[in-house]
Order: C-alpha cells, then sequence, then structure tokens
C-alpha cells in the first residue's frame, strides 16, 4: 500500500479530483483558484493551509504568521487576474497560546488584507496541538479577463513578474543568524502580486499563469503537465533578486529556480504580445521579464553559454521525499 510519502501532494490532489463528483463550476481542481460563474465574472475561490512544522520558523513573530497566511491566500487570486474581496480565517491554536500572541497575528493578518483592499469577515477558532492556521479567499474577475494554467501553446514566451530568490535570501540569513530586515522580510512577508495579476488580465494577451510559490523548476513542471507541453528557459535572463546575488560562493540561479516561496507570478503569451503585457506591469511599479519559451517537445530545457541541459524538478512538494534542497 503507497504512502503519501511515495506519491506526494500533487498525485493524492490528482486522487482527490477523481474521486469527486464534478459539479457545475467553471474551474475546479487543478488551478490556483476555483471559479464559478456569477453574471459577467466569475467568483474565485481559494485556500490554503500553514503549520508551525512546515512554513513557521522559530524567528517568525505572530504578526508575520498573520501576514504569511493572508498574502500566500490572495497570491493565488492574484494569479487568476482577479480582485480580491475577502478571507476568512480558521486559527487552530495550542491551549496556552498568549493573548499578545493572537492580537498581534490578528494585525498582522489585517494589515495584509487591507493593504491589498480585502477584508478579513470571519472565520473559526479551535483548539490544536500545533499552530495551524487556513486561509480561504474570495475573488472577481471578469470571465474575458481570467488567466487560467491551462492554455499555452508552442511559440508562446515566458516570462515572470519581480525578481526570484527573495524568499531563499531571507532564509539564508534567517539560517546564518543574519539581521538583515530587508532580507528576511522576502520570506517571511511576501507580497501578493496582485496589481500584477490584475494589470495582466486587463490586457487579455496571458495564456497561462500562476504563481511561483513552489519554485521556479516545480511551476514549470506542473504547467507541462497541464499543457502538455515543454519550455525552453534562459538561465541567464532570470532576474535574480539582488540580495541573493551579493552571497559569494552560492550558487543565487540553484536558489531562484528551486527555493520557492517568492509568490511572483509566471506567464505565457504569443510573443509579439510580450511589450504591452510588459508595459502593463511596469505601470504597477513591478517589471515583467521574459525568461524562455514553450516548446513542442515535452522536456524543460535550461540554457546557458550556449550549451542546453534538462531542468531537474527540485521545487517543495509536501509529503514527498524530494524537496529543495
Amino acid at each position: 500500500m503507497k504512502k503519501l510519502s511515495d506519491l506526494g501532494e500533487r498525485k493524492a490532489i490528482q486522487i482527490i479530483s477523481d474521486i469527486l463528483s464534478k459539479g457545475k463550476v467553471a474551474v475546479g481542481i487543478g488551478d490556483d483558484c476555483a471559479a464559478f460563474e456569477f453574471e459577467k465574472n466569475y467568483l474565485l475561490v481559494t485556500t490554503d493551509m500553514i503549520s508551525k512544522k512546515t512554513h513557521i520558523p522559530k524567528m517568525m513573530s505572530p504578526w508575520q504568521i498573520g501576514w504569511f497566511i493572508v498574502a500566500i491566500n490572495l497570491s493565488d487570486i492574484a494569479a487568476k487576474g482577479g480582485k480580491p474581496l475577502g478571507l476568512v480565517l480558521s486559527l487552530g491554536l495550542p491551549k496556552n497560546t498568549s493573548e499578545s500572541f493572537l492580537r498581534e497575528l490578528i494585525k498582522g493578518a489585517d494589515k495584509c488584507a487591507t493593504q491589498h483592499d480585502a477584508m478579513i469577515v470571519g472565520g473559526d477558532t479551535k483548539e490544536n496541538n500545533e499552530i495551524t492556521l487556513c486561509g480561504t479567499a474570495f475573488g472577481l474577475v471578469k470571465k474575458d479577463e481570467f488567466m487560467a494554467r491551462k492554455g499555452t501553446k508552442p511559440g508562446d514566451i515566458v516570462a515572470v513578474t519581480g525578481t526570484l530568490g527573495n524568499a531563499a535570501a531571507g532564509y539564508y540569513a534567517l539560517k546564518h543568524g543574519i539581521k538583515d530586515r530587508q532580507m528576511l522580510k522576502g520570506f517571511l512577508e511576501p507580497t501578493p502580486r496582485l496589481k500584477d495579476g490584475m494589470a495582466l488580465a486587463k490586457t487579455k494577451v496571458v495564456t497561462s499563469s500562476m504563481d511561483i510559490s513552489d519554485g521556479l523548476s516545480s511551476s514549470l513542471y506542473q504547467l507541462r503537465d497541464l499543457n502538455k507541453v515543454g519550455f525552453e528557459i534562459d538561465k541567464e535572463k532570470i532576474p535574480l533578486s539582488l540580495m541573493l546575488k551579493r552571497k559569494k560562493g552560492f550558487d543565487a540561479y540553484y536558489h531562484a529556480m528551486h527555493f520557492g516561496g517568492d509568490y511572483e507570478l509566471i506567464v505565457t503569451m504569443p510573443k509579439n504580445r510580450f511589450m504591452e503585457a510588459q508595459r502593463a506591469v511596469e505601470k504597477t511599479g513591478n517589471n515583467l521579464t521574459q525568461i524562455g519559451r514553450v516548446t513542442k517537445d515535452k522536456k524543460i530545457m535550461i540554457k546557458t553559454n550556449n550549451k542546453t541541459r534538462v531542468l531537474e524538478n527540485k521545487g517543495y512538494e509536501h509529503f514527498i521525499k524530494r524537496r529543495y534542497s
């Protein structure tokens, strides 16, 4: 009998999807959000959970924990081009949790929500042996602006928002006791790219989109399996975090491709529409960088110095032994 440690999170999700009855939903399991038809819009619904063991390092403050659980849920709304409506939070907390911890956690959650034009409107609290938090976010997007994971085709280009490796730089600082708030912020206080997502959605040029929370390599493999295509990525075009580049004797590209936790967006689109999308993102104050192209061959290749090799899938996946290292 196979265990979840043999299957991994994505295989487990596929098993769940195969069993569940299929209702009248525009987009179901397999994308960043579920989407329900709501007049001329889609109502977006997503949920994400964190626990002390997997997501909450000792140095993370209660305020940052609150920010984090909201940010990662809003990131899924961003990946679909949606405008957030609000969130509900379920809190599983040990009974010896202090009042001050609870207050700071909710302050952090509220700050992230309101900063991104959303509100926390309810939820649940329960006693639990370990801190376990679950958020559910709701959003709206026009039907013709919805950016699905599925839809890319050979010939499209691949692009990412922002820079990659900010979370890895923060983790490095945390692991080595470096008290650099800016470095730590990239890991502990991610920014959901809602403005970027909405700007890209309005251009109507995006053929597939998801956030890069599990790492660039893992995201590419997920898009490959869903779209039955391949990718060729130009290593030197990957926009690296300046904080990551400063670390000597440190393979910045490796960490940018595999660590994850950046919550930037990866999108595909026709090559002749890239400039339009790039200008839209630049108006939000961020950048959109072309890093590769979509291919017919169902392999994921990385090109450097005019040589290509297979890009390994080393991103994070729950349950399974294959994790970032």
